[in-house]
């Protein structure tokens, strides 16, 4: 128990691997997949983004330990649209599907953020106490959740979306997660304390590469979208 309270992070992403497992279970129709390869697809999406967040905080000249969520945002669909290929899937669903299991890990890893103490905001100037910093992790993990309320509904298994409307192209989950993702970590930075390059840091230009990719991304899909439905 003294191991699990020093090491919370390890807890919390055994929980996010859960909530993916399960989520991956729902969709195993659309990705074509047993019960236990939802369960191995979920495990190693977990330990896979674990590596590339580590990986990604060492191209920055970040010490070992460290950790970049910027890793996984850019790092992650590189590996379902690999995963796809390989395995003959449709890439657009498999891309769907991962996306609300991405955001769990994510804000699993800002939970502990707030538990372990690191990526803090900066203190509140115009308050008297020292001691008041920008709920930045907290704003984040909200961010989180309401994002997944918006995303969640567009990522249903094939048999609830038989209706003449879908409410997202299929394939665009992803890219909107990271146009929405890059807006947000652009104006938070602004209030986290963080390696600085002036008023900015370099989290600024992930988050700017992150919000050109989803929309570019976006719009390509929007497009091609509108193609098809002018076809018929």
């Amino acid at each position: 128990m003294n191991w699990i309270a020093n090491h919370p992070l390890y807890l919390l992403l055994m929980l996010g691997t859960v909530l993916s497992a399960g989520w991956l279970i729902i969709n195993r129709t659309r990705l074509r997949i047993r019960i236990w390869g939802a369960v191995l697809l979920a495990v190693l999406h977990t330990l896979v983004g674990v590596v590339f967040v580590k990986v990604f905080a060492f191209l920055e000249g970040a010490d070992s330990g460290a950790t970049s969520l910027f890793g996984g945002v850019f790092f992650m669909p590189l590996l379902y649209l690999l995963g796809a290929k390989v395995f003959r899937r449709n890439a657009a669903i498999v891309c769907d599907v991962f996306t609300p299991c991405m955001i769990v890990t994510l804000m699993c890893a800002r939970v502990n953020c707030i538990l372990s103490g690191c990526c803090t905001g900066k203190e509140i100037s115009f308050i008297t106490s020292k001691t008041l910093c920008w709920p930045t992790r907290e704003l984040e993990i909200l961010f989180y959740i309401v994002l997944l309320t918006v995303i969640i509904p567009g990522s249903l298994p094939s048999y609830s979306q038989k209706r003449s409307t879908q409410r997202f192209s299929v394939g665009i989950l992803y890219p909107l997660y990271m146009a929405a993702y890059g807006v947000f970590r652009f104006v938070i930075e602004f209030f986290r304390t963080s390696g600085s390059l002036g008023i900015f840091h370099i989290a600024h230009l992930w988050a700017m590469l992150s919000l050109c990719i989803g929309f570019a991304v976006c719009g390509e899909i929007k497009g091609k979208s509108k193609k098809e439905m002018g076809k018929k």
